[in-house]
């Protein structure tokens, strides 16, 4: 996989994410919305890529992530999908 464009054309940083960085995406998020990921690091105030933004807040800092173990009925509705569907996917 290669860089992104916007990777090359300016210094960005890479590797974890500090916690003020977090909070800084949060801050910019919550207060402003999103629209364009490619100009949140600036607006935001990050020496990041907008890809790198995106990412993060999706898969780790949005309000509505749900960690840990499935409910006992979300894990029947799994089980009784998997019997009817099996390892298939199913495009809507």
């Amino acid at each position: 996989m290669g860089q992104h464009s916007c990777c090359n054309q300016q210094k960005v940083k890479r590797g974890l994410w500090s916690p003020e960085e977090d909070e800084k995406l949060i801050r910019f998020i919550t207060t402003h919305g999103y629209g364009c990921w490619s100009e949140v690091p600036e607006k935001a105030g990050l020496q990041r890529c907008g890809k790198s933004c995106r990412l993060r807040w999706i898969n780790y800092l949005r309000p509505d992530i749900r960690r840990g173990k499935f409910t006992p009925e979300e894990e029947k509705l799994i089980i009784n999908l998997h019997n009817v569907v099996g390892n298939k996917l199913v495009f809507c």
